[in-house]
Formats: C-alpha cells, sequence, structure tokens
C-alpha cells in the first residue's frame, strides 16, 4: 500500500517523544549506542493526536462483552487484556480494556482464544447458524474469514452507528482491498496488532559485516542504493565451507537464511510489485502474467538462492524456521528474513545485529516495500449482533484508543527500544512500517499464489513460470468470482 497517503504509524501517531527526534538525526555513526531497555515496567505515555475521541460515553448497563479469538505464536491476537503484568504494551492495552469497560458501563470477558484458526472459524459459524450471539466480535484469520464472506455471516462494520472507517485508526487502503463487494464484511484498524507482527524485515549480523569489511547496510538504505544486486554480493562475500567437506550442511556459513514460502513474495514486496490488484470501483486485476516484472523478480531470486550458501526451510511450513534453524543467532548467516514479531525472540542473541528493509528490486525504484504475510487476525462482527450501537461504540473506541495509547507502546517502546539495538534500526523501521506493501496474492489467495504458485515452484527449482502461472489463473479467476459473489 502507498504509505505517503495512508501512512500507519509516524505521521499518524504524532510522535514527539525524544527517541523519534534522535532517530531523524540518526546517521550509520550511531550504530554502536545501545538503548537503555531497563525500565520495562515503565507506563506509557498517552499520545496527543489532536484528535478528540469521537463517541460519546453512553451507558449500557454493565452489559458483558466477548471477543473470539485464536492463539499464535507468530503475532498479538488477544484484545481484552484484564490484568497488569509489568509491561508497558501489555499494560497500556489493560488500560485500554479499563477505560471502555468504565465509558460505557460493560464488562469484558476474557477473551474466548481458540486452540487453532480452524476452531474458531467453527466456533463463530457455528454460533451464528445457531442465533446464540455468542461473541460480539470475532478476530478470525484473513483468508478464512474472506472466504465465507458471501455466507450470510456477517455484518456490515461500516453501517455501525459510530463507526467512521475514514478515521485515521482504520486502515482505508487495506480494508478497501480485502472487501470485494460494497459491504465491509472484515476491516483492520489499529487494534489489529498483528498486521505490525507479520511485516517482514531483513536483519544483517553486524559483527559479520565488519570482519569482513563489508559496505553498511543503514548507509546504503539511506542513502537509496539498498538493492537486490548489493545484497546479492555481500552474502556471497560471507558465504564459507566451514567443515571444509565440500558441502552445504549446519557447520556452514550462508549469505542468506530463511524461509521456503516467503523468499520470493518478500523480494515481490520489496519491488512494489503486486500480483493481484484492486481499485476503488473494486474492479480485481490479476497482474500475474500482464507485469512481466513478476516473472524477471521470480527468476532473479530463484537463480541467487539456488546458488550454494543461501539457506531455506525444505519442509512445507517454515512460519518459524529460526527457532529451529538458528544459523543467523549463531553467527553462521549475515542475513535473515524475519517478521517483527520474531525479532522479539533474539533478545538473548549475543552477537550484534541491525533492522533493514528487504532491498529496492533496482536503483531505480524510489521506494522501499515491506511485505505483511498471510495469517494476521482481521475484525468481523457477526451478523447476530443484537445491540449494533455498543458494538459500533466498542469497536471505534477500541480502534481510536490502540491508536492514540497503544501504537506508541508498540512502536516506539517495543519495537524501537527492546527489539532494535541502536538508533539507527529505529529509523529502519520508519522506513519499514512507512512502507507496507499489502497483495492479496499475499494473504486472501496465499494458497494459490503464495504457496501454491511461487513457494511450489521455488522449492523445486522450477523455471516454466509462464505455463504454470497461466493454470494458477484460471482457478484464481474463479476463486475471485466466487468472493465477490459473482
Amino acid at each position: 500500500m502507498n504509505y505517503k497517503k495512508y501512512k500507519i504509524l509516524i505521521p499518524l501517531l504524532c510522535i514527539q517523544i525524544s527517541l523519534l527526534a534522535s532517530c531523524g538525526k540518526a546517521t550509520a555513526n550511531d550504530t554502536n549506542k545501545e538503548t537503555d531497555t531497563s525500565n520495562t515496567a515503565a507506563t506509557a505515555e498517552t499520545v496527543d493526536t489532536g484528535i478528540a475521541d469521537p463517541v460519546p460515553a453512553i451507558d449500557f448497563g454493565g452489559t458483558e462483552f466477548i471477543i473470539l479469538t485464536s492463539d499464535s505464536t507468530t503475532q498479538h491476537t488477544v484484545t481484552a487484556y484484564n490484568e497488569q503484568v509489568g509491561e508497558i504494551l501489555d499494560d497500556t492495552m489493560y488500560s485500554r480494556t479499563k477505560a471502555i469497560e468504565e465509558k460505557f458501563n460493560l464488562t469484558f470477558l476474557n477473551d474466548h482464544v481458540a486452540a487453532t484458526v480452524a476452531d474458531s472459524l467453527s466456533l463463530f459459524r457455528n454460533s451464528v447458524s445457531a442465533g446464540d450471539n455468542a461473541y460480539d466480535l470475532a478476530m478470525l484469520l484473513e483468508r478464512n474469514a474472506f472466504s465465507i464472506t458471501q455466507e450470510g455471516c456477517f455484518y456490515d462494520i461500516a453501517s455501525l452507528p459510530y463507526v467512521d472507517l475514514t478515521q485515521p485508526w482504520w486502515f482505508g487502503e487495506v480494508n478497501n482491498t480485502i472487501n470485494l463487494s460494497d459491504k465491509t464484511y472484515l476491516s483492520y484498524g489499529c487494534v489489529n496488532l498483528g498486521l505490525y507482527d507479520m511485516m517482514h524485515v531483513l536483519l544483517f549480523n553486524k559483527d559479520m559485516q565488519n570482519r569482513l569489511d563489508l559496505e553498511n547496510p543503514y548507509d546504503l538504505v539511506i542513502e537509496g542504493t539498498w538493492t537486490l544486486d548489493k545484497m546479492a554480493e555481500m552474502a556471497r562475500a560471507a558465504i564459507s565451507d566451514a567443515s571444509g567437506d565440500g558441502t552445504w550442511g549446519r557447520e556452514d556459513i550462508y549469505g542468506f537464511v530463511g524461509g521456503s514460502n516467503t523468499t520470493v513474495v518478500d523480494f515481490l514486496a520489496a519491488a512494489r510489485v503486486r500480483t493481484i490488484a484492486v481499485d476503488n470501483k473494486k474492479n480485481v486485476e490479476i497482474r500475474l502474467i500482464s507485469d512481466p516484472k513478476i516473472e524477471e523478480i521470480y527468476s532473479k531470486v530463484a537463480d541467487l538462492f539456488w546458488e550454494p550458501g543461501f539457506w531455506w526451510t525444505k519442509s512445507e511450513s517454515s512460519n518459524n524456521y529460526y527457532l529451529t534453524d538458528t544459523f543467523f543467532q549463531t553467527d553462521q548467516a549475515l542475513f535473515a528474513d524475519h517478521t517483527l514479531y520474531s525479532v522479539g525472540l533474539l533478545r538473548d542473541m549475543q552477537s550484534d545485529y541491525g533492522i533493514i528493509p528487504f532491498p529496492k528490486f533496482d536503483a531505480d525504484q524510489k521506494e522501499y516495500g515491506t511485505m505483511a504475510e498471510a495469517g494476521t487476525r482481521t475484525m468481523t462482527v457477526p451478523v447476530t449482533i443484537e445491540n449494533p450501537d455498543m458494538i459500533g461504540a466498542v469497536l471505534e473506541t477500541l480502534n481510536f484508543l490502540s491508536y492514540r495509547d497503544v501504537m506508541p507502546a508498540y512502536y516506539e517502546t517495543t519495537l524501537k527500544q527492546k527489539y532494535s539495538r541502536d538508533s539507527v534500526s529505529a529509523q529502519m523501521l520508519d522506513i519499514i512500517t512507512e512502507n507496507v506493501f499489502y497483495d492479496l496474492g499475499d494473504t486472501m489467495f496465499n494458497d494459490k499464489v503464495k504457496d501454491g504458485l511461487f513457494a511450489a515452484m521455488f522449492k523445486k527449482n522450477m523455471r516454466d513460470y509462464v505455463s504454470r502461472a497461466s493454470k494458477t489463473l484460471k482457478s484464481l479467476e474463479t476463486d475471485i468470482q466466487k468472493a465477490k459473489g459473482e
């Protein structure tokens, strides 16, 4: 998405704390400055956005509000936090819960957290079918929710009282893309931390970079010369057959490590190439074949990553490869593909690392691009709700308070102070989050495009792209027509 128009974080938050001020002046020479993270239990400041609370106080008579969600090891999925734990982000979400309860005289029950996304979808559909109004809000896996938009299960969020989807706490460009009819059945706003958690970033090992006397990636990013060719050059320089046995195993040094199901689409998004486009009139264009740059990028990425010294998962699932294949953590890889959420799993890593966006395709490209991966939870409202006024008031306030209070805690404290290890990494996060590139081929139709086409071809080093994309095109057209109710 073009965040020059719909920037989620920095201009939206209008954050004026000292860290952001220092980021604006940061240079690559600041890379050894460590951020003080000792006071993790402090209270996050409320940011003055200059926008008044849009919903008046209403007495809903002590009613209970319950949210259906599902468990995840890759993102935040719980909305109603009912206890303080001493971490800024969690405690800010707790304060959000209590503020809404007091404002509307209602009680948030603990979220109903299903074990799997399939379980949550089943619970949701069964509840709607029975008309029991068991849930007031459901955070469903985005592609699961997308697949049932024509079943009559969802309430049109745009028609709820008090909800104003033009406000900056709702992600207008994304919501326009994922709703293919004139109804808003699925929605993202600042309450959906998973959208940020699943943004992909590139990490580089500073110790290896310095030891190999390689260029500083921070400088390249800031100069606008951080490209796929430059990354490949640096990665090749890091490769070493440490075991000396002529094969590539767990003892060797790699230029890049990542997951097979994200590698190609990471670089497509970084090149700002969209496989499926939706315009403001809900016209959908499949670009798999019509845009020749897609095949060009696929071929170049496949050529590079099938060279010796580039490692990626060979299993069907690679969402958590960094937990079992810890090449980056043990100084055996110069570059590593991570999500913003998984960066938090490296807090105990001994060697220093930096966070940068994936590289541009070439130097002519003006902006960087960041892939938002499939698997996030999207807001849905059951069609069976009995009090639209309450649902609308709570949803608008949830997203407003997330915009005003939670996002500063998440972005400025959790990401910039706790995850990043220097002031320039924090500057890189601004670039990364400002340039998220949401593609239906990576998300709602990931079974056909991201996994079904690119990952399947990549893992087997297939090069007959046009032939396979043509087959995908036919089934994809059918799925899109179904999603649009045609």
